[in-house]
C-alpha cells in the first residue's frame, strides 16, 4: 500500500481521535500509531497568555512541512503522516499541532 501523506493547515481546531482514525481506517496492515499533540498553554514563565494569533505565508508553510514530512517518510519505516497545523487565534487548552504516523512495527515514535 501506498504511504499516506496528509497536510493541512488551518483555522478550524481537530479532533485528535477523528484524526487517527481517518488514518488507521481500513488500515490492517500497520501495528502501530505514533502521535504528538500541541496544545495551547495559559503561561510563559509566568507570565499569563490570553491567546496565540499564529499566521502563515501560504504556499510556503505548506512546502516547508512538506519538506520535513518528506524526511520522516524517508528517515522511519511510517506507512502513512498526517500533520496539521492550526493558524490564527488559539487560546489556552485549544489543539495547536498534530502528528500522527502510522507504521508496521512500532519503532517510529521518534518521528513524532
Amino acid at each position: 500500500m501506498t504511504a499516506a501523506v496528509t497536510i493541512r493547515i488551518q483555522q478550524a481546531d481537530f479532533d485528535v481521535a477523528r484524526e487517527i482514525a481517518a488514518l488507521t481506517r481500513g488500515r490492517t496492515d500497520i501495528g502501530a500509531v505514533v502521535s504528538f499533540s500541541g496544545i495551547c498553554r495559559d503561561n510563559e514563565a509566568g507570565d499569563a497568555i490570553a491567546a496565540l494569533t499564529l499566521e502563515h505565508y501560504p504556499g510556503m508553510a505548506e512546502a516547508e512541512i512538506a519538506r520535513h514530512a518528506e524526511t520522516a517518510m524517508s528517515r522511519w519505516p511510517l506507512t502513512g503522516l498526517t500533520v496539521i497545523h492550526r493558524v490564527g487565534r488559539i487560546t489556552p487548552g485549544e489543539n495547536i499541532v498534530l502528528l500522527n504516523g502510522i507504521e508496521y512495527t512500532g519503532t517510529s515514535q521518534l518521528a513524532c
